[in-house]
């Protein structure tokens, strides 16, 4: 058995290289959805307070989600979303934090969404990314792979 825990290794580290590298892909073709302009409807500040045991609030503080909620137009049909469709809601350590950034959009003011053509509903809000942290994390574990493989061999 100890012959192959190299092995074990091996495969979990390339199936992580694999998702992250799906993970990466799924980036690139987000970044090549249409646009869309879209009017901001409402925005809210939610607060997260996941804490269980009275330990985990004092070692976690409370976290503040900045959500955004817009509505845009495609083809002629309205749709309805918000920015924790793809990326997840921008959290923040204060309230004044998650508000100020909230300020920068108030409501009426338009802003450009991309949106999956096949569910506009899915939307993803701000600027292009380049996945570099997942393409870093999926060749840190194929060379991993490669490695524990070679230790195997």
């Amino acid at each position: 058995m100890p012959n192959m825990i190299p092995l074990l290794v091996a495969l979990a580290c390339g199936l992580g290289a694999a998702l992250a590298a799906r993970g990466a892909w799924q980036r690139r073709s987000v970044n090549r959805w249409p646009t869309a302009l879209a009017t901001v409807e409402r925005t809210e500040v939610q607060v997260v307070d996941d804490h269980h045991r009275r330990a985990d609030r004092d070692e976690h503080p409370r976290r503040f989600l900045a959500r955004l909620h817009y509505r845009f137009e495609v083809e002629g049909n309205e749709y309805r979303s918000d920015n924790g469709q793809f990326d997840g809601v921008p959290d923040f350590t204060s309230r004044e934090a998650a508000e100020a950034f909230l300020s920068r959009t108030p409501p009426g003011s338009r802003l450009t969404v991309r949106y999956d053509p096949m569910r506009p509903e899915l939307t993803q809000h701000g600027e292009q990314r380049q996945p570099t942290a997942r393409l870093g994390l999926a060749a840190f574990l194929g060379v991993a792979a490669i490695g524990a493989l070679w230790v195997w061999w």
